[in-house]
């Protein structure tokens, strides 16, 4: 008996093998080989890679590293041009947000390459570290296939797993992973560039923030879905139809909103809700975000930092002797935020916001 299972993993090795041999990876325009990545790979990128190798081998999908190593994407074809989006978005958070030299943290490899003494998707991620995984999924059918993967890297979503129907997109903050899901037949009124950008976007406010105030992280997205995509098509904790007229004119919107109404307090403006899509909220959450990033500078980084420390610190439950756990719902509460977001960008502009509302 010894003998046969001995055969059998034999085999099943001999298996992987060839099927990994079909698997492409490739970084900076170069075909890697997967049994023997080039010292100069960066670890994060290296542990990525060895996490997904094996599942893309076995259901016949590729790898592609996007330029600085940061994005990792995972596709059936198409490969060059998913990663092209993906380094839109990373070019895109780098204009963005301050501290451009620690954003591509993945660039500049210290000396040889080692594996990474934090597990991909074990949670022990600091902001601004890692390499994301967004998966173009061909079919429906391969979606539990991911999310079964997903669950050994990260026992927690087991129970996620298990009772998940494909959407057309997710992104998770741990693990740095997410996918977009072709071939729904309810997928009328949406595009897949679109979901990819919103999606990757989602995953890199993730890489560089941290966990942040959900308004925040989606209007950030929506930002890049407008700046790259010029209309807006993913619309997360959305159901029912979505009107074609809704994919632009956001501008025009908030504009008629709040053409009547004084100077908003960020408690007015930061009211969207996890797990939830109310389209006033949407609006102000992608008005209020598009102008901190082309307007704030620095001070959107700096209060964005200090919000995960808050969120960081306050999101634990003490057990007791030393030991905590964290509280996977906790919320920043909006005054808190509103406190720490007037600490730092310049007083006038919430007043500046509402001008940017309403154009004037």
């Amino acid at each position: 008996m010894r003998l046969l299972a001995r055969i059998a993993l034999a085999v099943a090795a001999l298996a992987w093998v060839a099927s990994a041999a079909d698997t492409t990876l490739t970084w900076r325009g170069k075909k890697l080989d997967l049994a023997a990545l080039p010292p100069e790979l960066p670890a994060d990128a290296r542990v990525a890679v060895e996490s997904f190798s094996a599942w893309a081998a076995e259901h016949d999908y590729r790898l592609d590293l996007d330029t600085s190593a940061r994005a990792l994407v995972v596709s059936a074809k198409d490969g060059a041009k998913w990663v092209k989006r993906a380094e839109a978005v990373l070019a895109l958070a780098d204009e963005t947000f301050d501290g451009r030299a620690g954003a591509a943290s993945n660039e500049e490899p210290s000396g040889t390459a080692t594996a990474s003494p934090v597990a991909w998707g074990s949670g022990a991620r600091v902001p601004n570290t890692g390499t994301f995984v967004l998966a173009v999924v061909r079919t429906p059918k391969d979606h539990p296939a991911l999310l079964a993967r997903l669950a050994e890297l990260s026992p927690y979503l087991a129970s996620w797993a298990k009772g998940s129907t494909p959407t057309p997109g997710f992104a998770l903050e741990e693990p740095l992973a997410g996918a977009v899901v072709l071939g729904l037949p309810e997928n009328k009124e949406w595009n897949a560039d679109n979901e990819f950008v919103h999606r990757a976007a989602e995953l890199a406010f993730h890489r560089r923030f941290g966990r942040q105030p959900y308004w925040m992280l989606q209007g950030f997205a929506w930002h890049a879905e407008q700046s790259l995509c010029r209309g807006i098509y993913c619309f997360p904790y959305r159901t029912g139809f979505v009107r074609a007229g809704e994919h632009t004119g956001w501008r025009a919107r908030l504009g008629k909103l709040w053409r009547e109404k004084p100077e908003p307090k960020l408690t007015e403006l930061a009211t969207l809700r996890r797990g939830s899509f109310e389209d006033v909220a949407a609006l102000q959450a992608w008005g209020t975000m598009a102008y901190l990033c082309e307007h704030s500078g620095p001070a959107l980084d700096t209060a964005m930092r200090e919000l995960h420390e808050l969120w960081e610190k306050n999101s634990r439950r003490d057990l007791g002797g030393g030991a905590w756990e964290r509280v996977p719902e906790y919320e920043i509460p909006v005054p808190e935020q509103e406190q720490v977001f007037l600490k730092h960008v310049p007083a006038d502009s919430l007043a500046r916001i509402r001008a940017w509302f309403v154009g004037t």
